[in-house]
Formats: structure tokens, sequence, C-alpha cells
């Protein structure tokens, strides 16, 4: 019986499955069907087609693939194989076997957690390991968060656990990683979780330095939206930082992670079960009311948290990189951080203002709802083209901001929902505030005045 194997440069990252004859198979980094490759960023979600039939197996390349297909040492659009041959997609090399390796983790010898077949590992962390998974009867592909077994073995630590998987599954927002379910087997305890095929913006930032701004402004209204939701069901997240913010396929910009969120209305008795001096949270995002005593986090910790993530979006490093953990909660205690302009001179002034207003000191200076910030991000200072999904999702360079001819208007909350206005010399649109209906405003495609009118 025929066999494809698949093997990653890095450990773990290996599988075989059996080749079904005459049969077309979709091979991507998460297909909507067919077989996923989903550690290697080189393969496109829907990357070729399979079809084995009389002992060859032939491999097409689809229109939408980004990269080619590599078969005898030359880049190709389709090729044939016999047993033993390979062909390579990115750094994932593909062999056609008779018989499946001992070591595979494939239909033969499947590596299974409860319900579920591993696929690959996605990510380790200090409280255990996140696996792509899809379910045994349904197929369906999910991320499984699975506590690490010294974490199991804290009663603390795993009933933190389950008390995120328990509060998590009942929150339902575009913008926050969804829930599925939990469960045990043995000693081993998961949380079933959406699979989002796309990045966190740490690694966005690691492949391309800062984030256009525009681009940049998108994805923390977003996140914003998902953690006025929090907030609203009062849940305090406490550990917002670029690694914690996806952004998948579509475009649409996801929270994950509410392993040290706080119930607000936790009893006394059960926040003192925290070891004390125990550091809950980022250090290099951390609120200084939340480094001194994690109990006392709130709103506005969450919005110091986003404003240094923001900030590194924008530069490329966070706003107190150097020195070691207790330097860096002093510099967030006592320190002004460095004006992001310094770094990136593309920032508009108003938005170093939003900022810098997120990041102050004192609580009770910063926006004190996620709703304040929101107003602050939509006042006519920081007024961007409108950004779609799919221009999102590409991340790719744009012009600047947009400019506005009109005197400032006052700076009261916008009470009613934004204007769409499109220029109707180059076709450009931009999402203003109903405000701002009538004003002259500025393209910034084309230059031309654009008035805009309430719809």
């Amino acid at each position: 019986m025929a066999h494809l194997v698949a093997a990653g440069p890095e450990t773990g990252q290996r599988w075989c499955r059996e080749l079904p004859s005459g049969k077309v198979v979709r091979l991507g980094r998460s297909p909507g069907s067919g077989w996923d490759v989903a550690w290697d960023r080189q393969i496109s979600r829907e990357h070729a087609e399979l079809v084995f039939d009389n002992d060859l197996l032939t491999v097409q390349k689809l229109e939408t693939a980004q990269n080619p297909i590599h078969f005898d040492g030359e880049p190709t659009s389709a090729c044939v194989l016999d047993y033993e041959d390979t062909f390579r997609i990115g750094q994932t090399v593909f062999q056609l076997v008779q018989q499946p390796p001992e070591s595979s983790t494939g239909p033969a010898d499947p590596q299974h957690i409860g319900e579920y077949v591993i696929s690959s590992l996605l990510g380790t962390g200090g409280m255990g390991s996140v696996y792509m998974a899809s379910h045994v009867d349904t197929g369906q592909v999910v991320a499984l968060k699975v506590l690490g077994s010294e974490q199991s073995n804290n009663p603390e630590l795993l009933r933190r656990f389950q008390l995120e998987g328990e509060v998590a599954r009942e929150l339902k927002h575009l913008n926050l990683v969804e829930v599925l379910g939990t469960g045990s087997t043995g000693d081993i305890h998961y949380i079933v979780q959406e699979f989002v095929d796309g990045i966190d913006v740490g690694q966005l930032i690691s492949q391309r330095g800062s984030l256009p701004v525009k681009r940049s402004i998108s994805i923390i209204r977003q996140l914003a939206e998902s953690l006025a939701y929090l907030h609203e069901n009062n849940i305090i997240h406490r550990d917002i930082k670029p690694s914690n913010l996806l952004i998948s396929r579509d475009g649409t910009a996801k929270l994950a992670d509410m392993g040290v969120a706080r119930l607000l209305e936790e009893e006394s008795d059960s926040g003192q079960r925290t070891v004390v001096g125990t550091l809950v949270g980022t250090v290099d995002y951390i609120a200084p009311e939340q480094a001194n005593d994690s109990h006392t986090a709130d709103a506005r910790s969450d919005i110091y948290s986003l404003g240094c993530t923001w900030y590194e979006m924008l530069t490329g490093s966070p706003p107190f990189p150097d020195g070691n953990l207790t330097a860096k909660i002093t510099a967030h205690a006592t320190q002004s951080p460095p004006d992001p302009r310094e770094l990136n001179p593309d920032i508009p002034e108003g938005l170093v203002a939003v900022i810098m207003r997120m990041m102050a000191k004192l609580p009770r200076q910063r926006h004190q709802t996620i709703q304040e910030l929101l107003d602050d991000i939509a006042t006519d200072t920081l007024v961007q083209p409108e950004v779609s999904s799919s221009v999102l999702a590409a991340l790719a360079e744009s012009a600047g901001e947009f400019r506005l001819e009109a005197p400032q208007p006052t700076t009261e909350a916008a009470t009613a929902k934004p204007l769409v206005v499109r220029c109707s010399n180059c076709g450009q649109s931009y999402k203003v505030r109903a405000e701002l209906a009538g004003k002259r405003l500025k393209c910034r495609e084309c230059g031309k005045p654009i008035k805009a009118q309430a719809q």
C-alpha cells in the first residue's frame, strides 16, 4: 500500500498518510479537506493536488499557491513520483513509500490525546504545549492546549487551568479565540480551542520589524473590541502581548490565552492562593500596579499592556527592552517611554499621544475604559483609510494617514456610527466619524477634496 511521508526540519514535524488510489487529495498548510502541513509557513493554505494511480503519484501545484514544488533539484508546477522519489515544498520534504516508517505518527501508529489525533506541535510555554489536532470522528481541526506534566501535579496550577477552560468556553466573540471544550485522559488535561490559521503579531514583528501604521490601528481596534467584551463580563486578561494576538488568514484579529485572566468577582480568599511575589503577566508589557500586586489589575492594566504592545507593533521593540526582570519592572514604574517616533518617524503625532496616555504610570491618568480608548482612536487625528480584511490579512505596505483639511472638531466622544466615504476621483474608501458630515476632507491617494455626507 502506498504512503506519503512528510518531514519538516524540526523535531516532531512529521506524519505519514496512506494514499487512496485514483482519488484527488488536497495538500496544504490548512486545506479545507485533505492533509495539512501546518508547521511550514512557505506552504500555502491550499498548495497542491495529489493523485496516486498505477503506482505513480502525480503532484500538481494549484494556481493560488505562492511557492513552487521542487523536484529533482528544480522548481516546477507539476511532477510525477515513483516509489522512494521525493519532492519538496518550502522546508518540508515529501516521499512516496510503500511501507510506512516505524516512527510514523500517521494512521498506522496514531498519536492520540483523548478523541483527538495530533498533527503537529504549534508551540510551547510555561504551562505546557499547544498542538494542532483533528477529531477522530468528525475530522474537525482544532488547537489542543495541553497542561504540562509538572504543572498537572501542582493542585493550584491545575485548578487555574481548569478554571480557564470553564470560564473561556462561555465567551463568544469574533475577536476572541473560541474555546470549544475541555477534557482529560489519565494524567493529561487539555483545553480544545479553535484552530486559527494565520500568524501571531509577535511573529509578524520578528519577520517584518515595525508594522504599517494603519494596519496597526485596525488590529488594535479589533482587539480593543474583544477586551471591551471581556471587561463587560468582569474578566481582566492580564497578559496582553504580541504573541497572544493572532491574525487569521481572512484578516481577523483574535485575542488568545486566558491562562492568567482574573474574574473581578473572585472571592478574596481564592485570590490569596497565588504565592506572594509571583509575577502574573509578561514583564515587557506589564502595568506598574499589576507588577506590584496582580490582584489589583483592572481594565486600565489591560489598556497599559495593549499600549506597550501597540508601541512594539509600530517600532519593532517593546518600550523598555533592556536589563533584567527587576530593571524592566522598575522602568515601567518610573521611566517615561521613549518617543516611538525616534524609531519610526512615520507615526502620527496624534497616535503618539494616544499610546502615551495608554501607558501612563498612574491608572487614573489612562483611558478609564476600553470604550474611551476606542473613542480616542476614532478622533480625526487618527482617521485612516478604511482597511479591508483582505488587505489586513496580506499586511501590505500602504499610503500614510488620512489628513483633514477642516478645522479640528470638538473632542466629545462620538455617539453615532462612523461614515464610509469614497473619493469620486480615485475610488478610495475612508471611514470617518459621523460628526465630520459636511466637512471637507482630503484624499491621501490622489489629493482631491471629499465631502463627507451622511448615509
